[in-house]
C-alpha cells in the first residue's frame, strides 16, 4: 500500500457493511465466496503491511535496547525508564483528549477530520504549559534527588510533546486505511532513537543526564521529518463551538487513557521509591523485553479497533471473535516469554551483561506478558465503543489495586526474590477484574 498522502484519501481495507439487497434480485451464493475472500485478503494485506512495520520496529528496538541497556548503568536505566514513564502518563493530556476524536473521525466520518485536527492542535498548545507545570511538581516530589532538572525536562518534553505528535500521525493514517504509511510511522521513530543510542555509545556513554541530550535530539529530528511528510493534507478549520461541545468527553478520554497506561507504568514508580534504583533498572529491562512480545499483536489490535468503530456495536459474533483473540494474545505472549527465557538460559550475555541480570526476574513473572497485552486489548475494546467513563473508573481502580499490592509485597516480603513470584497473582487479579468489566460493558452494547 502506498504511503503517499492525498487530499481525498481512499479508505483501504474491509469495506463498510453493505445494505440490504434490492427487492426482486436473488443473491448468488457462488458470488459471495470471492467477495468474502476479497474482504479477508484486504484485511490480511493490511495486517501484513502493519506487521512489516512492526517487524522493522522490532529489529530497531533490539538495537536501541541493547545499546542503551548496556551503556547506562542499571541505576541510570531505572531512573531514565521511570522519568520516561512519568512523561508518558502526563502526555495523555496532550490536546485535552481530542486525539480520540481525530482517530474516530479518520476511521468513520472523514468529513469532520479537518475540524478535529484543528481542535487538537489548538488544545495541544493550550495543554503544553499545564503538562510541563505538572511535570515540575512531580520532579520536586519524586525525582529531584536522582536526576538533574535539565535532563528531566528534556526527557519529559520528548514524551509529552514530540512523541504525542508521532502517535497522532500513526492513529490518523491507520484510521484512514493507509496502513503502509502507518507501518512506516511505527518504524522510523524507533530508527531515530536507535541512531541516538548508537551516537551515545560511540561517544563513550555516560549518565542518564548525558543520554537525555541524545534522546531529545533524536526524537526532535524524527518528529520534524514525520510531521512534514505524513500529516494529512487536508484543510483544517478551527471551530470553538466544537471544542466547547467535546471538551468534557475529551478530558474523559485523556483521564481513561492515562489510567490505562498507568496500569503498566505505576509499578516503576513504586519500585524506584521502595526497592531502589538498581532494582528499578532490572525491572525496567525486564518489562522492555516483555514488551517485545506485543510486536506481532499490536497491528491486529489496531485493525480490530478500526473494524469495531465502523460497526459501532457489539454483536454476538464480535464478542466471540474477541474471546478468540484473547486466547491468541495469551498464547503468543507466553510463548514469546518462554522463548526469551530459553534463549537467555543458553546464551545469557547475548544481549549484554546488564540484560543478563534480568533473567532471574523473567523466569518468575510468567503471567505478566499475557496480562499486559490483554489489558491493552481491553483498552481497544473500550475505546471502540466509547465507554470512556467506565474505562476511566475501571482503570483507576486497577491502578490503585496494583500499586497498593506491589507496595505491600515489597514492604512485607523483602528482598525482590521473595515478592517477585507474587506479582503473578496480582496481575491475574487485575486481568480478571478487567475481563468482567469489559465483557459486561459489551453486553450492554449488543443489539
Amino acid at each position: 500500500m502506498s504511503a503517499t498522502l492525498s487530499r481525498n484519501p481512499t479508505l483501504i481495507g474491509p469495506p463498510p457493511l453493505a445494505g440490504r439487497p434490492v427487492s426482486g434480485h436473488r443473491l448468488n451464493p457462488a458470488r459471495l465466496v470471492p467477495e468474502r475472500w476479497a474482504a479477508h485478503r484486504n484485511a490480511v494485506l493490511g495486517y501484513v503491511q502493519l506487521l512489516a512495520g512492526s517487524g522493522g520496529r522490532l529489529g530497531l528496538q533490539v538495537v536501541y535496547f541493547f545499546l542503551l541497556a548496556n551503556t547506562l548503568s542499571l541505576a541510570d536505566m531505572g531512573v531514565f525508564a521511570t522519568v520516561s514513564a512519568a512523561g508518558v502518563l502526563i502526555g495523555c493530556f496532550a490536546g485535552f483528549g481530542f486525539q480520540a476524536f481525530v482517530m474516530r473521525s479518520a476511521a468513520g466520518r472523514r468529513s469532520s477530520l479537518g475540524a478535529y485536527l484543528a481542535a487538537y492542535h489548538v488544545c495541544f498548545v493550550a495543554a503544553l504549559p499545564i503538562m510541563m507545570a505538572l511535570a515540575g511538581v512531580l520532579y520536586l516530589v519524586l525525582f529531584r534527588t536522582v536526576i538533574a532538572l535539565p535532563a528531566y525536562a528534556a526527557i519529559i518534553f520528548v514524551e509529552i510533546a514530540l512523541w504525542r505528535q508521532i502517535e497522532l500521525l500513526i492513529q490518523v493514517n491507520s484510521g484512514l486505511g493507509r496502513f503502509g504509511a502507518a507501518s512506516t510511522l511505527v518504524s522510523l521513530p524507533v530508527g531515530f532513537r536507535a541512531a541516538a543510542a548508537v551516537a551515545f555509545w560511540a561517544m563513550g556513554g555516560g549518565s542518564a543526564e548525558t543520554w537525555s541530550l541524545y534522546y531529545l535530539a533524536g526524537n526532535l529530528v524524527a518528529a520534524t521529518i514525520l510531521v512534514a511528510v505524513f500529516h494529512p493534507r487536508i484543510r483544517m478549520r478551527f471551530r470553538p463551538k466544537l471544542v466547547r461541545g467535546k471538551l468534557r468527553d475529551g478530558l474523559f478520554y485523556a483521564v481513561s487513557y492515562c489510567m490505562f497506561l498507568a496500569q503498566g507504568e505505576v509499578d516503576k514508580f513504586v519500585i524506584l521509591s521502595l526497592a531502589g534504583e538498581r532494582t528499578a533498572g532490572i525491572y525496567a529491562i525486564s518489562i522492555r523485553l516483555i514488551d517485545l512480545t506485543a510486536v506481532p499483536l499490536r497491528p491486529m489490535f489496531m485493525m480490530y479497533s478500526r473494524k469495531m468503530i465502523q460497526v459501532g456495536r457489539a454483536t454476538g459474533t464480535m464478542v466471540r471473535e474477541s474471546l478468540k483473540i484473547e486466547a491468541l494474545v495469551a498464547g503468543v505472549s507466553t510463548a514469546g516469554l518462554l522463548a526469551l527465557v530459553a534463549l537467555l538460559s543458553v546464551w545469557p550475555t547475548i544481549l549484554g551483561a546488564n540484560v543478563a541480570s534480568a533473567y532471574g526476574m523473567l523466569a518468575v513473572i510468567v503471567l505478566v506478558p499475557a496480562v499486559r497485552n490483554l489489558l491493552e486489548f481491553h483498552s481497544e475494546l473500550f475505546f471502540a465503543f466509547g465507554n470512556m467513563g467506565l474505562r476511566a473508573a475501571l482503570t483507576a481502580g486497577l491502578v490503585a489495586i496494583k500499586a497498593g499490592a506491589l507496595a505491600a509485597l515489597i514492604i512485607l516480603l523483602p528482598p525482590a526474590d521473595n515478592w517477585l513470584v507474587w506479582l503473578n497473582a496480582v496481575f491475574a487479579l487485575i486481568y480478571l477484574l478487567s475481563f468482567i468489566a469489559v465483557y459486561g460493558a459489551m453486553r450492554t452494547k449488543r443489539v
